[in-house]
């Protein structure tokens, strides 16, 4: 009888190994999938000295979007000032069509009549505020670093 209960032991022991394993490795596979389709890592830039790595499509094409999305907002910084929110619409529309595909953007209203226009694209960001003390633009780049302006009104000044 005790030999009956010591295999029983010996048995459970094993069966429970043999799904913890079996999990483990499912659970390592998965993580092999997702990480082709995550954002590259943030890394110093090149230099010249550096050799250019072979990297597979997508996170090519995500490194595009990346840098596409940030040479927009950069243009977007240094070329665009407008106070009225009626504006705010077509300038929306006009620079989301030039973001990549995945980009979200929306308006928003708040209080004292002042508003804010939002991009995201997954990390990054780029936001056009305007309120009472002047025009505001904050951008986070592919590299997680932020990156902001402001141009005050005269009568915030005072």
């Amino acid at each position: 009888m005790v030999k009956l209960l010591l295999m029983l032991c010996v048995l459970i022991v094993l069966i429970s190994a043999w799904v913890i394993g079996k999990k483990i490795y499912k659970t390592q596979n998965m993580l092999k999938k997702w990480r082709k389709y995550q954002a590259p890592e943030k890394r110093a830039s090149l230099t010249e000295a550096e050799p250019v790595r072979e990297v597979d499509s997508v996170a090519e094409v995500d490194a595009y979007e990346q840098q596409l999305f940030d040479n927009i907002a950069e243009i977007f910084m240094s070329e665009t000032v407008m106070h009225d929110i009626a504006e705010a619409e077509q300038v929306q529309a006009q620079v989301f069509r030039k973001m990549p595909v995945s980009s979200k953007t929306q308006i928003r209203k708040m209080d004292l009549d002042e508003w804010s226009i939002y991009w995201t694209f997954y990390d990054q960001s780029l936001e056009y505020y305007v309120g009472k003390y002047g025009v505001f633009y904050a951008h986070v780049d592919r590299f997680g670093d932020e990156h902001k302006h402001e141009i005050r009104t005269q009568d915030s000044l005072s």
